[in-house]
């Protein structure tokens, strides 16, 4: 092998030690950041505009080999005063979080979804070495159940923000979501490294925050 040859194969390794699925070893630094692993369970205060807020749970219910074709995803539930509203699949490499799909109640409709391009839902890290923040990316996603969707998220950067669980810094996030190219939500969220979303929107104007 010449020197030519031998140099694009290195290249060729280096390139592939970067891709990975949900499991792989690469993501271990990105699962620490995002403070998520199998069994974790986060409590919410749900304001809906009632006088007392509703109780919310997010569980990491286990690791799903079957959901993306033998990697792992991450399997994670929603439930609002008990009941399950949401079940979706996330994917964890060293680039950061990427959903894969979701099973969802939407009022009185039951919507599937299996993103044929995963949703990057966070880079990790979401700064720089400088300590400036990502500002904005976005994900343009066709779904296999039929239609499409663009998810931009615009980053303003750390800021301090209290809920029930205590004081955080938290990177405050706006994400657009475009269904077929025109009805949008913006919906929005607070990531703070090591502690997963401490508060955010879903749906609109229903806020859980972190207690």
């Amino acid at each position: 092998m010449n020197r030519l040859s031998a140099t694009l194969v290195f290249l060729v390794l280096i390139s592939c030690s970067a891709c990975g699925g949900g499991g792989g070893s690469d993501n271990t630094d990105a699962l620490a950041y995002l403070g998520i692993a199998e069994g974790k369970i986060f409590n919410y205060d749900i304001d809906v505009g009632l006088t007392l807020p509703q109780a919310g749970e997010v569980k990491v219910v286990g690791i799903d080999l079957e959901y993306a074709n033998g990697e792992k995803s991450y399997k994670v539930e929603m439930r609002q005063n008990g009941n399950l509203i949401a079940t979706r699949w996330y994917q964890v490499t060293s680039s950061g979080l990427f959903l894969l799909g979701e099973d969802v109640n939407e009022g009185a409709s039951h919507v599937l979804r299996h993103y044929l391009t995963p949703v990057k839902l966070l880079p990790y890290p979401l700064e720089n070495e400088q300590g400036f923040p990502v500002q904005s990316w976005s994900t343009q996603t066709d779904v296999e159940e039929g239609g499409s969707e663009l998810h931009r998220f615009d980053n303003s950067g750390k800021q301090s923000i209290d809920v029930p669980a205590g004081t955080y810094e938290a990177f405050h996030l706006v994400h657009t979501r475009t269904k077929d190219g025109t009805n949008s939500t913006a919906l929005e969220e607070y990531f703070s490294p090591q502690n997963w979303y401490v508060q955010f929107e879903f749906p609109k104007d229903s806020t859980w925050q972190l207690k």
